[in-house]
């Protein structure tokens, strides 16, 4: 045996699922009930000749069924009922932890100031209160540097 030595570690319960084991138990125990009378009526109507007999154990079958499915049904709804609460423990009616601030934006040119304006791949030059600029990281800007904005029309 190769690879690295096990170290020991004391048992734990497994993970809590949707359903506790007298769930499992119950749910089992109620469709082994239903198995039971249906497979009774079955055995009960083989040996009855008339059909007023067999309708009697057919009751019992159709009572089997309804024990079995009013069983798993429970179960289903017992299901429900915890991922409902799951889903309740996983929504947080508190306000958020306090974020980070943001980060402070990267200082831009104050386009106040300059005649006008050209942004970096732009190839028309803008007034500076233009709104095809604003926002963004520009550089002064001659007439000549480029076609006039037809928006601004410096």
């Amino acid at each position: 045996m190769t690879g690295s030595p096990q170290t020991w570690q004391p048992w734990q319960p497994r993970q809590a699922g949707p359903w506790r084991d007298a769930d499992l138990i119950s749910v089992c125990l109620i469709a082994l009930i239903g198995v039971v009378m249906i497979g009774a009526a079955w055995f009960g109507a083989a040996g009855a000749a008339s059909l007023t007999q067999q309708a009697a154990w057919a009751t019992l079958a159709v009572g089997g069924l309804v024990v079995s499915g009013v069983g798993q049904s429970l179960w289903l709804l017992r299901l429900r009922r915890a991922i409902g609460q799951r889903r309740v423990g996983l929504i947080s009616l508190d306000p958020p932890a306090a974020a980070e601030p943001a980060p402070q934006p990267v200082p831009r040119h104050d386009t106040a100031s300059l005649p006008l304006v050209r942004a970096n791949g732009m190839r028309k030059v803008h007034d500076p209160g233009c709104p095809l600029v604003a926002g963004k990281d520009v550089e002064p800007a001659a007439l000549g540097d480029g076609e006039p904005c037809a928006v601004c029309q410096p």
